[in-house]
């Protein structure tokens, strides 16, 4: 445990951190102390120190470079992968983003990347990667291959351009090696997938799953080859947004990892916004306290019929978010296909609530009105908003999408509320037509 060589003697401590790998040196790194990081600062370089951030989230490995000076921010960065560089200098202060800059040689492949939105593919690649010409010899390409290899992201792909710069394909390495002479790079290569540097990332990462490969070339609006996303990458951007859209869609603000006090202070905000969005319910059931006054019984089932439409609008919402995530086509007809499921659903259940509804009614000796009314304004009431349901649930996040705006914000508190408040609206709207209200 890093603890317990921190306690050790320099020399000890250096020979432990040479041997540990960076993403162990990470998890441990997490458990220190500020005392204890303060010490471990002192004594570790700035290689394995750049290792150690490269495994941390971006926001944490910001926090560690705030600690430092310039001169120092910069030694790490010369230590990094430019899109683990450009990831972290994202995420400091716009002050200490501009300093950084401004160390950084014009030429550097990390001015490259911090220029992207975090939401574009280019943002997630990489420039560290051997570029082929088409109309090298084998043998040369080989060469080529041997002495960029310690510096670039992969070898098990070499990416082909034209005498243009623009790429065409892939050589793969064990083709290359097998390769003879008087072959060329021409004779061995084949097409492959790419992707656009400011396509969404997240079509990139579909991309890269459908096609099943570990390397997505990137390139720009002319055909130039601008780097790689690999498959290590994709898989942390798909993680980070599965967790994204989980908190929005349970309305909590990014606060899993922060602190209590920060966790409340984000969250407050969203609670107040859906507290004063189902206030209209409680209006809209004042609306009818004539019907709730003439036939009480109504208010026993109203839970079932918000809490039906509530469900399944939740998983129609969970259904089109995945959909939407993907970029997949047809999505049309899968909308369809929940509403027309939606449909039979609520026809099952409605007609089942009705039975349930009718048994119950018929029991109740002091009962007024008809226990058949009852039951069919319960009945048809639950098979409506069932019905009803996974329309809302599908067309507000095709609505945000439309304006581009993240569907993922169409969470299921909100969407529950609006499904609830439609619920009562057209329950009670029910029972006040069809058992002599207005």
């Amino acid at each position: 445990m890093l603890k317990d060589v921190l306690r050790e003697n320099k020399k000890q401590i250096k020979a432990y951190l040479d041997d540990i790998h960076g993403y162990d040196l990470a998890q441990s790194f997490l458990e220190l102390s500020d005392e204890e990081k303060e010490k471990l600062y002192t004594v570790i370089s700035n290689e394995k120190l750049a290792d150690l951030v490269a495994y941390l989230d971006a926001e944490i490995g910001a926090q560690i470079f705030a600690e430092f000076d310039l001169i120092k921010q910069k030694n790490l960065i010369d230590y990094m992968d430019p899109d683990d560089a450009a990831d972290i200098i994202l995420e400091l202060e716009e002050e200490d983003q501009e300093a950084l800059i401004q160390t950084l040689d014009k030429e550097s492949d990390v001015l490259s990347l911090i220029q992207y939105n975090e939401d574009q593919t280019g943002s997630a690649m990489t420039n560290l990667v051997v570029k082929l010409d088409v109309t090298m010899d084998v043998k040369k390409a080989t060469k080529k291959v041997i002495l960029e290899a310690p510096d670039v992201e992969t070898i098990s792909t070499l990416f082909v351009v034209d005498e243009n710069d623009k790429f065409i394909g892939i050589v793969d390495l064990k083709k290359l090696l097998k390769a003879k002479t008087p072959l060329t790079v021409k004779d061995i290569y084949e097409e492959h997938p790419y992707a656009f540097d400011k396509d969404p990332i997240i079509e990139t990462i579909s991309k890269i799953r459908n096609y099943a490969i570990y390397e997505m070339p990137i390139v720009d609006e002319n055909m130039h080859l601008l780097g790689i996303v690999t498959l290590d990458d994709a898989l942390d951007i798909y993680e980070e947004e599965a967790k994204e859209d989980f908190e929005m869609l349970a309305a909590l603000p990014e606060t899993i990892e922060s602190g209590v006090i920060k966790t409340a202070l984000h969250r407050i905000p969203w609670l107040l916004m859906l507290l004063a969005i189902s206030i209209p319910i409680s209006l809209v059931t004042s609306l009818f306290e004539e019907i709730i006054a003439a036939v009480a019984i109504l208010v026993i089932f109203q839970p079932l019929i918000s809490g039906s439409a509530g469900n399944v609008a939740t998983q129609t919402l969970a259904v089109t978010l995945r959909m939407l995530s993907k970029n997949e086509e047809g999505i049309k007809k899968n909308s369809y296909r929940e509403i027309i499921t939606g449909m039979i659903n609520g026809l099952i259940i409605g007609i089942l609530a009705f039975v349930i509804t009718l048994v119950f009614t018929t029991m109740n000796a002091s009962l007024i009105t008809s226990p058949l009314s009852i039951a069919f304004v319960v009945g048809l009431s639950l098979w409506l908003t069932v019905l009803f349901a996974p329309i809302i649930a599908v067309s507000i996040p095709l609505v945000l999408k439309l304006f581009k705006i993240d569907p993922a914000v169409a969470s299921g508190p909100f969407i529950t509320t609006l499904i609830d408040i439609s619920a009562i609206t057209l329950y009670f709207g029910l029972a006040t037509l069809l058992l002599g209200g207005v």
